[in-house]
């Protein structure tokens, strides 16, 4: 049976080692991205089932690399979860 690909978008490592460590599991194939461009690349080589995507990285933030990523209409299903390391 083919594992479900879920994208991991976060620029520090920290984060992407804290959600790897969440979700995995062998049904799953993680795969990571850097940034907003990196993430872009990746859809379009690859199907996934689920984004987790950073909101805060440089160059550009993941509320943009969410509205690019929709503008394929092959992406427009995928479910995307925005995540924060921000606090106060």
């Amino acid at each position: 049976k083919k594992k479900a690909s879920i994208l991991l978008v976060d620029d520090t490592p920290a984060n992407i080692l804290a959600l790897r460590a969440v979700l995995d599991c062998p049904h799953y194939d993680l795969v990571e991205a850097k940034t907003g461009f990196e993430a872009l690349r990746w859809c379009e080589e690859r199907e996934f089932a689920l984004i987790v995507l950073d909101v805060k990285m440089p160059g550009m933030d993941g509320f943009e690399t969410a509205r690019r990523i929709k503008e394929n209409t092959k992406n427009t299903d995928i479910p995307i979860i925005f995540v924060t390391a921000t606090y106060r």
